[in-house]
C-alpha cells in the first residue's frame, strides 16, 4: 500500500478538474496508484436502462474491453448497479454475500483476469449516477480496506463538487452562444416539466421570480397561458425558442439538449430541455425610463411599449396574455401618468423616449 507521505493530494487535483479532461484522467490515474489497484474507471450509470451505461475515463482498460462493456457487459454488471443504487456508500465485491449481491458468473468478467474491486457512486440526477470503480487481481486485506475507506470518504465531497462543477462548466459553455453575453440561471426539465437537474445557486434565483412556481420536482409557471405556451414549444421541439413573462420582463429560452454539443457523455439528458432565464431589464432601457420618469408600473410600461409597436388593443392583449380590458386600463393609466390626451400623443412620446 502506498503511504500517505507518497500521496499527491487528490482533493487538490479535483479542484482543478472541471472543464479539463486531462486532469480528470490524472485524478483517476493517481487514485488507482495510491490505492494499489491495476485499473480504474469512471462510468455514467443509467439507473433505468443499464445498456446505456458508458465510460467517461479509464486507467489501464483496453479499448476492446471498453467496447465490449458498452455493447453488452454493462447489462451484466451487477456490482456497478448495486453501488449506483446506494450513493456515497463504499462497497467491496469480496465482502458481499450471495443474498445481497451475486455476480453473473461465466458471463461478466473484469479485464486482464482481475477479480476483485471496490466502488462508490455519486448521484448525477434522478436517472443517472457517476460510478468510481477500481480493480485488481488480489483480494484486499482488512488494513487495505480501512485505508481505502478513509481515502474515499475524504475524497467523495471533492468528487461530488467537481462533478457539479463539470456539469455547470459544460452547460454554461453551451448556453452562452445561444444567449449572447449573459443569463440569470437555468434548469433542465423533461417534456412534462419535471425538473431533472437544477443548480442550487440558480434555483434560488429562479425560485424568486413571480412567474415561476416550483413544487417539489415539478416546474410550473403563472399565468397558465405562459405554461401552456411552454408545453406547446416542447411538444413542437423545433429548436431553440423563447417566451416572455411580459409582466416581469423575464425572457425564458427553451433549448433542446439534443441541439447542444459535447454534452451527452456527462449530462445524460439527451431527450430533455434546458430552460434559461434572462432578465431583460438591461436590454430595454425604455422600460426603466417609463418607470423612473413617469412612475408607470412594469405592466403599464410593457403594455405601452407593445402598443407603440402594434397600436391595437386586441393584438397587445394576445401578445401579453392579458384580457383586452386589462390592456385598455393599462393604456389609460399610462396616458394619464404621461400627461397625454390621445393615443397619437402617447405614440409620439413613446417613440421619442425609446429613441433616447
Amino acid at each position: 500500500m502506498v503511504q500517505l507521505a507518497d500521496a499527491i493530494d487528490l482533493n487538490s487535483i479535483l479542484a482543478n478538474a472541471p472543464g479539463n479532461p486531462l486532469i480528470w484522467n490524472y485524478f483517476l490515474t493517481e487514485l488507482t496508484r495510491q490505492l494499489n489497484c491495476s485499473s480504474g474507471v469512471l462510468l455514467v450509470t443509467d439507473l433505468i436502462k443499464r445498456e446505456n451505461t458508458h465510460f467517461l475515463f479509464s486507467v489501464n482498460i483496453p479499448p476492446a474491453y471498453q467496447k465490449k462493456y458498452e455493447n453488452d457487459l454493462n447489462r451484466l454488471d451487477c456490482f456497478n448497479y448495486l453501488i449506483s443504487k446506494s450513493p456515497k456508500k463504499i462497497f467491496f465485491n469480496q465482502t458481499l454475500n450471495n443474498n445481497h449481491y451475486q455476480e453473473i458468473s461465466g458471463h461478466f468478467k473484469l479485464p486482464a483476469n482481475q477479480k476483485y474491486r471496490f466502488g462508490v457512486s455519486i448521484p448525477c440526477n434522478h436517472n443517472h449516477a457517476l460510478s468510481l470503480i477500481l480493480n485488481r487481481k488480489n483480494a484486499f486485506s482488512d488494513e487495505e480496506q480501512q485505508y481505502i475507506n478513509r481515502t474515499l470518504q475524504s475524497t467523495i465531497p471533492a468528487l461530488e463538487k467537481a462533478l457539479h462543477g463539470e456539469q455547470r462548466y459544460k452547460i454554461n459553455s453551451q448556453i452562452l452562444p445561444y444567449m449572447g453575453d449573459h443569463f440569470d440561471g437555468y434548469i433542465i426539465i423533461d417534456r412534462y416539466l419535471n425538473i431533472l437537474f437544477s443548480d442550487p445557486v440558480y434555483t434560488s434565483i429562479i425560485g424568486k421570480l413571480a412567474c415561476v412556481n416550483i413544487s417539489g420536482d415539478r416546474f410550473g409557471m403563472t399565468p397558465p397561458a405562459i405554461e401552456q405556451q411552454l408545453l406547446t414549444l416542447i411538444d413542437n421541439n423545433q429548436g431553440t425558442d423563447s417566451i416572455h413573462n411580459q409582466c416581469h420582463v423575464c425572457q425564458i429560452s427553451l433549448i433542446p439538449i439534443s441541439s447542444l454539443e459535447n454534452l451527452y457523455k456527462w449530462e445524460c439528458f439527451k431527450d430533455s430541455f434546458i430552460l434559461v432565464f434572462t432578465h431583460s431589464k438591461d436590454k430595454n432601457p425604455a422600460l426603466n425610463r417609463l418607470s423612473e420618469i413617469y412612475q408607470l408600473s412594469r405592466c403599464e410600461a410593457l403594455c405601452a411599449l407593445h402598443f407603440m409597436k402594434t397600436p391595437s388593443i386586441p393584438d397587445v392583449a394576445t401578445s401579453t396574455h392579458r384580457s383586452q380590458e386589462t390592456v385598455r386600463n393599462h393604456i389609460k393609466h399610462a396616458m394619464k401618468k404621461m400627461d397625454v390626451h390621445n393615443q397619437a400623443e402617447l405614440m409620439k412620446k413613446l417613440i421619442t423616449l425609446s429613441a433616447l
